[in-house]
């Protein structure tokens, strides 16, 4: 237990300290552990024209394990924060039309114009830390609102173009049959090209259910793109997940 309290008073120590809160913030502190599933994927800015149709969707098995505190400044409003294990991941098989791609055959590299279908598959996961402001409407009910940072301790983005073909370089370039068997398709791995850092906002609800038990609703959106911002052969992604869940308030 003195180390979950110590862990939240380092996170919460640069805020607090700058409002002249002294020794006595580790007394100060309620806090609890959440356990969360999340819905949501990595989700383009837009629904652009070239994606036509969904195949099919798989948001995978997507959890939250987190520990977090909160400083009460008055009666009202507190500083929350903590530290929370998420991972995600999605599945999602798109049709798609003048879409542009970079993709390997075989020992060939190809980038182009595709027509055709698309598979995706992406996994995530993170290590993030919330720092929003909370307000209490009543003693059941408390809505927070911030921005996270998170840190990708493993990632993996990749898939397959198939059923289609490809036009190399340019809509009127060289016609690429792309079929649905390895070797046949073009496959494409951009895990190498993933940030390790992700920021974004984060807002949710608290519902205090009995004294150590609650219930909570998450819904974050990466600032950040998925990608670093000098690579181009996939459209802009940000990760957007809906969380709903348990709490367990341990002071």
């Amino acid at each position: 237990m003195t180390n979950i309290k110590t862990i939240l008073s380092v996170i919460l120590f640069v805020i607090t300290t700058t409002m002249g809160v002294n020794a006595t913030v580790l007394d100060s502190l309620s806090y609890d552990v959440r356990l969360g599933y999340a819905l949501g994927g990595t989700v383009p800015t837009h629904i652009s024209n070239e994606i036509r149709g969904i195949n099919s969707y798989n948001p995978g098995f997507n959890f939250t394990v987190a520990v977090e505190a909160s400083y009460p400044l008055n009666e009202r409003w507190s500083l929350h924060s903590g530290l929370r294990f998420e991972l995600g991941s999605m599945d999602v098989d798109s049709r798609v039309k003048n879409y542009d791609i970079e993709v390997v055959r075989g020992e060939e590299s190809l980038k182009g114009i595709f027509n055709g279908n698309v598979c995706i598959k992406t996994t995530q996961r993170r290590l993030t830390l919330p720092i929003q402001a909370a307000y209490s409407l009543s003693d059941k009910w408390t809505l927070r609102g911030g921005f996270f940072m998170g840190w990708l301790t493993n990632r993996r983005f990749w898939g397959w173009a198939y059923d289609g073909y490809l036009r190399e370089g340019t809509p009127v370039g060289p016609k690429i049959e792309m079929g649905s068997e390895p070797g046949d398709r073009g496959d494409f791995d951009f895990d190498a090209n993933m940030r390790h850092m992700q920021w974004g906002l984060d807002v949710g609800a608290d519902w205090q259910i009995h004294r150590h038990w609650g219930a909570f609703a998450e819904l974050t959106y990466g600032l950040s793109g998925l990608f670093k911002s000098d690579f181009h052969s996939v459209e802009t992604l940000r990760p957007l997940y809906g969380t709903l869940g348990i709490i367990y308030r341990i002071k």
